[in-house]
């Protein structure tokens, strides 16, 4: 019995050895996963916008006007890089016009009541 005891504390200090290597190399085999997932939504969804941006080039202009773009707009989110979003830049382009808009019209406003 006496040699059974130093025997168990080996097998359980192996075992927690094999742990100790196959834990963080499935953690970090999860984390690579994670990233190539992440970067194959990430492109998946680049090239999904761009199929958005083509679209919006078939438009009028005025009904690109409708949006709050224009094709300056079209041409500027086209010429991001291929892996950034360009709807990004449409919508800020047609944000910063609303807010121009909107400022105008209260800058009217006011001298209409002075």
């Amino acid at each position: 019995m006496i040699h059974a005891r130093p025997m168990e504390m080996k097998m359980a200090s192996l075992g927690e050895m094999k742990s100790a290597v196959a834990e963080p190399f499935g953690a970090r085999l999860v984390g690579i996963a994670s990233v190539a997932v992440r970067f194959v939504r990430h492109i998946t969804q680049a090239i999904a916008r761009r199929n958005e941006l083509n679209a919006l080039g078939g438009m009028s202009d005025s009904m690109l006007r409708d949006m709050g773009i224009d094709r300056g707009d079209l041409r500027d989110a086209a010429s991001v890089p291929w892996w950034s979003d360009p709807t990004e830049v449409l919508v800020q382009r047609s944000v910063e016009r609303q807010a121009a808009r909107r400022m105008l019209l209260r800058q009217m406003i006011r001298k209409s009541q002075i």
